[in-house]
C-alpha cells in the first residue's frame, strides 16, 4: 500500500531499508547457534593456557598428533551410545561422513590405521556435538578438547597414575585452583549395571543417562533410565551406587559394601 498519515516516501524507505538490514544482521551475520566468534584479546588467553597446556603433555612425554576434521561415517556410529543422534552429517560425492564428536574415537582409527602398539600422545582440536547449546552451562557446539592417552601395555595403574598426575600440573599451571578432580572407572560401571540387572544390550544408552548425574538430580537420571529400559528396580539399585560420596577411600569401602563378595577386580 501507500505511505499513510504523510509519512515521507523517502524516509519510510530508509526505515525500511534499516529495518531490513537489521534482521539480515541477525539472521546472517551473526555466529550459528552453539558457537561463538573470539576477539584478538581472547586468542591471546587461549594461545597462552594451550601453551601451558603443551607444555606439561609434553613433559609427559606426549608426542603430538592431529586428525581430520571429520571422519568417515561408519567409523563414528555405534562409539558414543546415544551421542550418535548428536553427530553431524556431512554430505560427499559417494562417501558418508561425519564431523568428528571426540577426539578418541579419531585417535583410535589412527592407531589401527597406522599399527601404532606404544605411543603417549595428545591432541588439542575442535570437536562438534549437535546438542542444545546453553550458555549458561558453557555447553556449545563448536568447542576443544585437549586429550592425552597412553596406548600401549604398562604396569596395573600406572599409566592412570600419570594422567592424574598430568591433569594436577595442568590445571595448577593454569591457576585453575582450587579445583576437584572426579574420578570414574567405565568397566565399574559397567559391573554395577550388570549387577543391578540391566541387560547388556542397554548399557551405552544408560551410561550417557548416568554421565547426566553431575548437571541433574538423580530423580530427573532416574526417570531417563527407566524411559530407556531399565525395570525401576533395576534403577533404584543404580541409585544406591550413584548416589555414594566421600573421598575416594570412603567411597570405595561403600561401593565393597554394597557388592559384598562379587566386587569386581
Amino acid at each position: 500500500g501507500g505511505v499513510e498519515r504523510g509519512l515521507d516516501a523517502n524516509v519510510f524507505n530508509k526505515i525500511f531499508s534499516e529495518a531490513t538490514k537489521e534482521k539480515a544482521q541477525k539472521l546472517f551475520l551473526s555466529p550459528p547457534s552453539g558457537t561463538r566468534d573470539f576477539f584478538p584479546w581472547q586468542m591471546e588467553i587461549r594461545e597462552k593456557i594451550m601453551g601451558i597446556i603443551r607444555k606439561v603433555f609434553k613433559s609427559h612425554g606426549g608426542q603430538e598428533i592431529d586428525t581430520p576434521v571429520f571422519e568417515r561415517r561408519e567409523i563414528l556410529l555405534g562409539q558414543y551410545g546415544e551421542g550418535n543422534k548428536l553427530v553431524y552429517d556431512l554430505d560427499d560425492q559417494g562417501t558418508e561422513l561425519s564431523l568428528r564428536y571426540d577426539l578418541t574415537v579419531p585417535f583410535a582409527r589412527f592407531v589401527a590405521s597406522n599399527n601404532v602398539t606404544k605411543m603417549k600422545r595428545f591432541h588439542i582440536a575442535k570437536v562438534y556435538r549437535r546438542d542444545n547449546p546453553s550458555i549458561v552451562t558453557g555447553r556449545y557446539r563448536e568447542f576443544y578438547q585437549c586429550d592425552l592417552d597412553i596406548c600401549g601395555n604398562s604396569s596395573p595403574m600406572v599409566a592412570d597414575a600419570e594422567i592424574l598426575h598430568t591433569v594436577n600440573d595442568v590445571l595448577t599451571q593454569v591457576n585453575a585452583s582450587p579445583f576437584v578432580v572426579k574420578l570414574n572407572h567405565r568397566r565399574l560401571l559397567t559391573e554395577i549395571l550388570t549387577y543391578c540387572g540391566v541387560p547388556e544390550v542397554l548399557h551405552n544408552v544408560i551410561c550417557s543417562s548416568v554421565d547426566k548425574h553431575d548437571k541433574q538430580t538423580w530423580e530427573n537420571v532416574k526417570a531417563e533410565i527407566i524411559l530407556k529400559g531399565a525395570t525401576e528396580k533395576s534403577t533404584d539399585l543404580i541409585g544406591t551406587y550413584m548416589t555414594v560420596h566421600g573421598n575416594l577411600f570412603e567411597t570405595l569401602d561403600c561401593i565393597k559394601q554394597l557388592f559384598g563378595d562379587k566386587m569386581p577386580e
